[in-house]
């Protein structure tokens, strides 16, 4: 796509990201005979009028016409506003109601704004909760509908809540992204929550089909971090647990979820939302629910005791229910001070709650375990999600050649000089 070459006496830059057309680098002063030899390309294009900023002509593939003016409010946000078909609207009325409208936002105002409500514009916070309650409480898994909640009620909402979603545009989802580029794998994951609303939008007719906003963004690069604790590290884990428990520093809950975290590999959130009617103790099993069907966490032995010492709750259908008043009546939340107060204690540099599956797969290759086992353990529906792990299978390796190449020697006896 060539680049958008804005008016160059038009009072406000318009944002690369907005455009979805190219613009003829060619300006001239607008005539009706200009326009009428105006011909559609592969692609939309704006002819910019030499005489009024921001003020142009918009030529589709098909050859529709349409006059258009863009504008920035003082919020700093960037409309468009469509003055009308070329052959239902003259020139100059064009000109003068892009005049007026110009006015209008020299005064503050936005003129689009009772256009908006006479249409009865639905809102970006409004049309999300509509989403959230016909899509992904009914299409998702329960962690990704915690997920989609949480972006968009801590960053969606109030960045664009109030953007009616039919004007949201490439350079809104920009401006998202730039506000959480401090947290780069977050803003990936807002991103992508966006992309899903506008996706779902398109289908139910709030956004024209092919209008996603987030399309033509570049995603940032992530680092996955992987950190392993070391057979030292977890001794100290374990003393940091049973001191924790002793003097009353770690709930019984906290440390029985960290456990079984440790002992299976599980996801965090599959242990503090697990359920009793998901675990099967004679198998030996936990099968959470999904869409293709129950997925099984493998329980060993030690996995089993603790789930076999700890108390059921009356009323709750939660093996570790919330006791919080945000929590009464669901499961538990996620246990960040005990853990932060355990990696203290058990001195445990850099370390978050989910290295612990990171470490249950380290362990479980070391002992000779294939790629292929591994990711049954912890779940994977991908090959290439197990691969990350790959670089783990040397030191078994290393370890047995190791071994082969001392009796090898050995038999050989003494070096010959």
């Amino acid at each position: 796509m060539a680049r958008t070459i804005p008016h160059p006496r038009a009072t406000h830059a318009l944002p690369r990201a907005r455009q979805a057309w190219t613009a003829d680098p060619n300006q001239h002063a607008l005539t009706i005979k200009r326009i009428q030899e105006l011909k559609p390309r592969p692609t939309r294009y704006i002819v910019w009028d030499s005489e009024l900023p921001a003020f142009g002509v918009r030529v589709s593939p098909a050859g529709r016409k349409t006059y258009r003016l863009g504008y920035r409010l003082p919020s700093g946000r960037y409309r468009w506003a469509n003055l009308g078909r070329v052959e239902a609207v003259t020139l100059d009325q064009a000109r003068r109601k892009a005049k007026r409208y110009l006015g209008l936002v020299a005064d503050g105002k936005d003129p689009l704004s009772v256009k908006d409500a006479a249409r009865g514009a639905i809102l970006t916070r409004d049309v999300a909760e509509q989403f959230l309650e016909q899509h992904a409480d009914v299409h998702l898994k329960p962690a990704t509908q915690r997920n989609y909640r949480h972006h968009i009620a801590q960053h969606i909402g109030p960045v664009l809540g109030s953007v009616p979603i039919s004007d949201l545009t490439s350079a809104d989802a920009a401006k998202l992204q730039h506000r959480l580029r401090g947290t780069k794998m977050q803003a990936n994951r807002v991103l992508a929550t966006l992309s899903s609303l506008c996706t779902w939008c398109e289908r139910h007719g709030y956004r024209d089909v092919g209008s996603n906003p987030c399309q033509r963004l570049v995603s940032f690069r992530e680092t996955h971090r992987e950190r392993y604790l070391s057979p030292e590290e977890l001794k100290r884990l374990g003393a940091a647990l049973r001191v924790g428990a002793r003097y009353g520093r770690l709930s019984p809950s906290s440390v029985a979820i960290v456990k079984l975290l440790v002992f299976i590999g599980a996801r965090v959130m599959e242990i503090c939302a697990l359920r009793w009617d998901e675990v099967d103790l004679v198998t030996g099993q936990i099968r959470k629910p999904r869409k293709r069907g129950a997925k099984p966490i493998y329980l060993n032995p030690p996995a089993v005791q603790v789930l076999a010492d700890w108390p059921r709750f009356e009323g709750s259908p939660f093996v570790f229910p919330g006791t919080g008043r945000k929590t009464k009546g669901a499961h538990r939340v996620i246990p960040a001070k005990a853990w932060k107060w355990i990696c203290r204690r058990a001195r445990l540099k850099n370390a978050r709650i989910h290295d612990l599956r990171h470490s249950f797969a380290s362990v479980t290759i070391s002992q000779g375990r294939t790629l292929a086992v591994v990711g049954a353990l912890l779940g994977h529906t991908q090959a290439q999600t197990t691969q990350r792990y790959s670089h783990l299978m040397d030191d078994p390796l290393r370890a047995a050649s190791k071994a082969t190449g001392d009796t090898l020697s050995a038999a050989l006896g003494r070096r010959q000089r």
